[in-house]
């Protein structure tokens, strides 16, 4: 073990390398600590218990999957933005077998107020990089929002209907994609 003390991230990272190769029911504090070669007491320095601690394995699993927190390239337009995050994501998941299926299980038996804010603070990243590249998308129709149809509604159900797609291990998004072409730019 390595006296001098580790950060948080070095141990998220540890946790990640965990769930890659084990999967996340391995995630423990006595696994974490060996992986990370730091003592368990370091462990508790930044988790007051394994709850804490897989929820922010968890919570880095779920950025380091969807690359949210690397720099990126701005696709051409909305639809091409959504095929991106998709194969980022399909590409990341694919670093973590099972954990699609998983995590909501494990995240079952710790604290849900907490779980659910962790997991609130990933989506809400990404609801804003894909509001953010709707908005920004120089082809979408003038008319193609009213009051029932708004960019916030269609972000949320594009983000609804990505995390589906990886779950169900689609090959790719193309059904949406083309569906958001047909829904928000001109007919030729």
């Amino acid at each position: 073990m390595k006296p001098e003390i580790t950060s948080r991230e070095a141990i998220l990272a540890a946790c990640r390398r965990i769930t890659a190769t084990r999967g996340l029911p391995a995630v423990s504090m006595r696994a974490v600590a060996t992986e990370a070669h730091v003592a368990l007491g370091t462990l508790y320095h930044y988790f007051s218990d394994k709850d804490e601690l897989l929820i922010a394995a968890v919570e880095s699993v779920w950025q380091d999957i969807l690359r949210l927190n690397g720099p990126e390239e701005a696709p051409p337009g909305f639809p091409d933005c959504v095929a991106g995050l998709y194969r980022r994501a399909r590409t990341g998941a694919a670093s973590y077998p099972g954990f699609l299926t998983a995590h909501s299980v494990i995240l079952a038996g710790a604290r849900s107020e907490e779980a659910r804010q962790a997991m609130a603070r990933v989506f809400e990243q990404l609801r804003e990089g894909l509001l953010s590249a709707l908005q920004h998308d120089p082809q979408v129709r003038p008319d193609a929002f009213g009051p029932a149809f708004t960019p916030d509604a269609l972000t949320e159900l594009v983000l609804d209907n990505v995390l589906l797609l990886l779950i169900r291990e689609a090959e790719d998004c193309a059904p949406l994609t083309g569906l958001l072409r047909a829904a928000l730019y001109p007919r030729p």
